[in-house]
């Protein structure tokens, strides 16, 4: 048996709606799953639901996207585990955050739009069922021609630095390990191998920061780290005295190549994290926490 701590929806920029994520989990027979869309928690109250008399331990998360400086493609996500999806905080700071990203996305539509695609805002909200993002956008122009793939979108058009990329806004670490923290959350470091550190030693570095600033953790189970990244994972989680997790960063459709619970095909995230994560909260929060 195996849990799977990182997976997305509809309510962010998956295929699969939170009750088809939670069939899935039961089809591939995870014990533990973790909910953790992009920057939003609309997706919680119907897993729960769908959770409830499934024998499925269901994990209310969120993925946040900081502002660090990074070079390149380089970026600092972050999971909460755990969370209060009802804390007012909380729910406050991602309906900001969807405010900025519906602005956002009407600014790429108007760029595509110079660029002689014939796209439209109302379009790109009739086919996301949640938070707008730059894989609806891709999708969009899939459909109607524009590029033969999602890939292809990013590729010519909306990753950093093509015609159709527009920021977003984005807290910075503190903010968002506050955020986490207030709704009695866990707040780790996702998919540290998106921060493209060139050795050990500077990814060393960085957690060391990271740990100054209240981060409790790190995802060191992943569909992307090699058994050599995960074993340096393991060893500096221990070092700092941070709680780890795993997931496979499963999107449905829109990452093929990434299944639930098995990631690539060899990803095994042990039933034991989701006993060892509540005790490391239990001994942050108290009684409170749990």
């Amino acid at each position: 048996m195996a849990v799977d701590l990182h997976c997305h929806t509809t309510a962010s920029d998956g295929t699969l709606t939170p009750s088809e994520l939670i069939a899935e989990a039961q089809r591939v027979k995870l014990t533990a799953l973790a909910l953790t869309d992009h920057d939003t928690v609309a997706g919680l109250a119907e897993a729960r639901n769908a959770a409830r008399d499934s024998g499925l331990t269901l994990v209310p998360g969120v993925e946040l996207s900081i502002d660090f400086p990074l070079p390149g493609k380089a970026h600092l996500h972050l999971l909460g585990l755990f969370i209060d999806p009802e804390n007012e905080i909380l729910i406050r700071t991602l309906n900001e955050l969807a405010g900025d990203r519906e602005r956002r996305a009407e600014k790429i539509i108007e760029q595509l739009n110079a660029h002689g695609m014939d796209l439209s805002i109302d379009e790109l909200r009739e086919s996301a069922a949640g938070s707008i993002g730059r894989p609806h956008v891709a999708s969009l122009m899939a459909r109607k021609g524009y590029v033969n793939s999602v890939w292809e979108a990013f590729d010519k058009y909306l990753a950093k630095g093509k015609p159709g990329y527009v920021g977003k806004r984005k807290l910075t670490l503190p903010q968002a390990v506050e955020l986490v923290h207030q709704a009695g959350g866990l707040a780790l470091v996702a998919h540290p191998v998106s921060l493209n550190q060139p050795t050990y030693a500077a990814y060393t570095r960085l957690f060391r920061e990271f740990k100054k600033q209240g981060v409790d953790g790190v995802e060191v189970y992943y569909s992307s780290h090699t058994w050599h990244f995960v074993k340096y994972l393991l060893q500096i989680a221990d070092r700092l005295g941070w709680c780890i997790s795993g997931g496979s960063d499963f999107h449905g459709t829109v990452k093929p190549d990434i299944h639930l619970g098995k990631g690539r095909g060899n990803l095994y995230v042990p039933d034991a994290l989701v006993e060892q994560l509540l005790t490391f909260r239990l001994n942050k929060y108290g009684e409170k926490g749990s």
